[in-house]
């Protein structure tokens, strides 16, 4: 998915503020800041390899009090996960759970379910 193709999650997204956009011919990187329509927040960070096609990402949902969520990331720590590196913090940094491997797209989807049963 397009960092920029927001059409579909549009219904449940306030403001979007591109805080980063880097990108040299081996590598990539963003930083977003998208607030929905409850006043949650989400912090992209995405950094890719080209040549490996390796994305290095954190994405962290909190609500508007910047308390956590669920945060998605695929750094290298906690290697007793089964699904090592991809991992997720849910409600606090010390709840460690498994993760699929995670998109933006995927995390958009999430969210906007979250959001659509409250």
């Amino acid at each position: 998915m397009s960092l920029y193709y927001y059409d579909y999650f549009e219904p449940i997204i306030q403001v979007r503020v591109l805080l980063i956009e880097e990108s040299s011919p081996e590598s990539s990187r963003i930083k977003l800041k998208i607030e929905f329509i409850d006043e949650s927040l989400l912090f992209v960070k995405e950094a890719k390899i080209f040549s490996t096609n390796f994305v290095k990402y954190s994405y962290q949902w909190q609500r508007a009090n910047n308390s956590l969520i669920i945060r998605w990331d695929n750094t290298a720590h906690h290697s007793s996960i089964a699904t090592y590196p991809f991992h997720q913090h849910v409600g606090s940094e010390t709840n460690v759970l498994p993760s699929e491997p995670m998109t933006l797209e995927k995390v958009l989807a999430y969210i906007a379910t979250q959001i659509s049963a409250m």
